[in-house]
């Protein structure tokens, strides 16, 4: 009886006890379910949230992301370093074009000064003188009976009122003697100042050398500058004429003394940049002379002027001079017809 009831008893206990557990079961997995169901909304609420920023994103054109910030600012950088560049490039091509226009103004304002200058000048005549065969004696020898010396010939100029500065005459054999370098230093400095208003004189008395034969062309010899007429640079009057047209002028006459006779004339007047004309063979100091002793035989149109044509016409009267065989040969080529406006006093 007592085995009856402990097996009784067992056996409610065992009840209990697996009621009790199947009771937990059911708990535990209702748990698990919330908890897995939980997580799993989590999982669809992120995924969720994920997919509206991106489809938002999208929409928008929004940038999202380290990344894409990254690449919006690079962009950015780009933008503005190109803007900049363009800027830079821009103002640079507008400083080049103030500078020409600043360069062209200082030229027109210099070649406006210099015009200004020129036309300002006390006398428009400037004098180009080349002398190789006689030394420059410092005592003046027109009073002794002899040909006007470099000293009288520059008072001379000067009396007539043009400037000193205007005045080129390089004389002698010696470095300030008349050398090819001289010649092309008086011509530099006139053309500076001369325009197409002025007049210029050039007297070139220096050895030569005459048209031998056919196709030959007549030449000028300069001194050596080393105390020698002789020596020096022979150039062809082709050459003279070359460098006598960077001088702008009205009018310009030539005269030549040299070996080359009357062969120097036409190579140096015709064809020439501007009005020119030429006489040969004389020297200077002969047609001043000529001047100072007999104003009125030399002034041959009674004009009281002394032109070029009025001391070639004089020359080449047999009646006018003591000496007509020596002016026989002299030649007067004047293709511009300026020979009688081209004055020397």
């Amino acid at each position: 009886m007592k085995k009856k009831h402990f097996f009784t008893i067992i056996i409610l206990l065992v009840a209990i006890l697996v009621f009790s557990l199947g009771l937990s079961c059911r708990s535990c997995g209702a748990v698990l379910s919330q908890i897995t169901g939980g997580n799993s909304t989590y999982a669809n609420v992120t995924d969720g949230d994920s997919g509206n920023d991106l489809h938002n994103g999208n929409e928008t054109g929004n940038d999202s992301g380290p990344a894409a910030s990254e690449e919006t600012l690079s962009e950015k950088e780009k933008k503005i370093a190109e803007e900049d560049k363009a800027k830079a490039i821009e103002a640079e091509k507008n400083a080049s074009q103030d500078n020409q226009s600043q360069e062209s103004q200082n030229q027109t304002e210099t070649t406006g000064a210099g015009t200004a200058e020129t036309v300002a000048l006390k006398d428009n005549r400037f004098v180009i003188m080349i002398e190789t065969m006689q030394p420059k004696n410092d005592e003046y020898s027109y009073a002794k009976g002899n040909d006007p010396n470099f000293y009288e010939i520059t008072d001379y100029f000067l009396g007539l009122g043009i400037p000193q500065e205007q005045i080129h005459i390089y004389w002698g054999q010696n470095q300030d003697g008349g050398t090819y370098d001289n010649f092309v230093k008086a011509i530099d400095e006139v053309k500076i100042l001369s325009n197409t208003g002025c007049t210029v004189l050039v007297a070139l008395m220096s050895h030569g050398s005459e048209q031998a034969d056919y196709g030959a062309e007549a030449m000028i010899e300069f001194a050596n500058g080393s105390g020698n007429e002789h020596g020096g640079q022979y150039i062809s009057y082709f050459e003279v004429r070359d460098l006598l047209d960077q001088i702008p002028c009205e009018k310009m006459a030539v005269t030549i003394s040299s070996c080359a006779l009357s062969d120097s004339t036409k190579p140096v007047a015709e064809e020439a940049a501007y009005p020119r004309a030429a006489m040969a063979p004389i020297t200077f100091q002969e047609i001043l002379n000529y001047v100072l002793t007999d104003k009125d035989a030399v002034d041959r149109d009674g004009d009281g002027k002394y032109s070029i044509m009025d001391v070639f016409e004089f020359v080449k009267d047999p009646d006018a001079t003591s000496n007509p065989a020596r002016y026989a040969g002299v030649e007067l080529v004047d293709p511009f017809d300026i020979a009688k406006q081209v004055y020397l006093n």
